[in-house]
This record gives structure tokens, C-alpha cells and sequence, in this order.
């Protein structure tokens, strides 16, 4: 197996690892956010959230580190843009990812102090306990709107240099601009985390899907081979 057949499996494996990561986040914590009591309950289910929280991360480190597998081949194409998908969905995706997940640890030791201190300060630390909650909405929509940006740019790469089939990365622009038009609407609108069932959260739908089936084409067809060669020959081009 050469190089870049190699990354292509790395990246489809990647893609798979951090999709079923967030489904797996969401649906270990989802039954601790939907009690009444949430936020000041979550110490009940501290292994419970830790996990799911933790997942989050899991989530993030194999997608950020997809551009960066990618950028030695891109850069030859256009370094520019190729630097680019690097930053948004590497550098800036990861930076929002790390902010949920350290709003939930926070939102752990709030519960616990909960556990510890009298009534009086109960208003107190449900207040504090909504700023975190708020902080976690806030930066899943932007995470959105960084995510789809970053993939604007990896699926003009991949529909320009014809590494997949162009209906395959043609798909993945079409439902990168529907992501960042339904967290856009998130945040002029319902300004909540969204989901496939409330809002424009339905227009997250065809991206979700059109990664599962990009991920199992990278691991069983890998890189259109003449693509490689062409791109193989090239000199890195430094363009807009």
C-alpha cells in the first residue's frame, strides 16, 4: 500500500471515528440534559457526562487532523486554500470543540459544589450553570459555521483536483453551504444547539450523510490514481 493510498484510508477512518464520536456524545449525555434539574444534577451521572464529554474530544482530534493529512497533496494543487482548510478545519475547529468540552467539565464541578453548599447559593450556581450551558450553545453553532467553511474549501480541492469523483465532492460543497446555513440560522434564530428535527436542522442532513459515504469511498477506492500522478508531477502552486 503507497502513501497515498494509505491516506486515504487514514482519512476515511478518521471521518467514521469522529462522526460516531458526536452521535455517541449526544447520546450519552442526552438523558442528563433532559432532566428538570439539569445543570445541578449532572454529578449524579459524573461517569455518565465524563464519558460523554471525553467523547467530544474524540470527536475533534480525528476531524481536525484530516486537513492536515491532506495538506501535502492539496498544497501542490493550491497551498493557499489548501493552508486554508488546515486552519478552519484543523486550528479553529479544534479551538471550538475544546470550548463545549471544557464548558461541560466546568459544568461537572459546578454540580458538585452544588452537592456541598446550602440553598442560599443554589440560585447562584444555577446562574453560573446557565452561562455555561449558553457558552456551549454558542460555540456549537459556530463550531458549525467554522466546520462548514473548513469543508468548502477540502471539497473545492477535491472537486478541482478530481482525487474522488466530482458528484462525491460536488455533494460535499452543495451540503457544506446547506451546514452553514442552517447554524447561521441558529444564530440569528432559535439560538440553540441544533438538531436534525428542530429549525434548519434539517439541512444538516445531506453533509452528515455525504461524509459516510465519502469516508467508505476513501477506504475501499483510496485516490483517483491519474489525479495523483498529475498532482505528483506538479510543483506547489501558491495561489488565492
Amino acid at each position: 500500500m503507497n502513501t497515498y493510498r494509505k491516506t486515504a484510508v487514514i482519512v476515511g477512518i478518521l471521518f467514521i471515528i469522529g462522526t460516531v464520536s458526536g452521535i455517541l456524545s449526544g447520546v450519552v449525555t442526552a438523558p442528563i440534559t433532559a432532566e428538570s434539574t439539569y445543570p445541578l444534577s449532572i454529578s449524579a451521572s459524573e461517569t455518565q457526562w465524563l464519558i460523554g464529554t471525553l467523547l467530544i474530544l474524540l470527536m475533534g482530534f480525528p476531524l481536525a487532523m484530516i486537513p492536515v493529512l491532506l495538506y501535502p497533496i492539496f498544497k501542490k494543487h493550491n497551498e493557499i486554500l489548501a493552508l486554508g482548510a488546515v486552519l478552519f478545519r484543523g486550528v479553529f475547529e479544534m479551538v471550538c470543540y475544546m470550548i463545549p468540552a471544557i464548558s461541560q467539565f466546568l459544568l461537572l464541578s459546578v454540580s458538585k459544589i452544588h452537592g456541598t453548599t446550602g440553598a442560599g447559593e443554589a440560585a447562584d450556581l444555577q446562574a453560573l450553570g446557565s452561562v455555561l450551558i449558553a457558552t456551549n450553545v454558542w460555540s456549537s453553532l459556530l463550531l458549525g459555521l467554522v466546520f462548514s467553511i473548513g469543508g468548502m474549501m477540502i471539497y473545492v480541492l477535491f472537486y478541482q483536483t478530481r482525487l474522488v469523483p466530482r458528484w462525491l465532492s460536488g455533494w460535499g460543497f452543495i451540503g457544506a453551504v446547506l451546514y452553514f446555513i442552517a447554524h447561521l440560522d441558529g444564530i440569528f434564530g432559535s439560538q440553540q444547539v441544533l438538531s436534525f428535527d428542530s429549525g434548519l436542522g434539517f439541512l444538516m442532513a445531506p453533509l452528515a450523510i455525504q461524509e459516510m459515504v465519502f469516508a467508505v469511498w476513501l477506504i475501499v477506492k483510496g485516490f483517483n490514481p491519474s489525479a495523483i500522478a498529475s498532482l505528483s508531477a506538479k510543483p506547489v502552486v501558491n495561489q488565492a
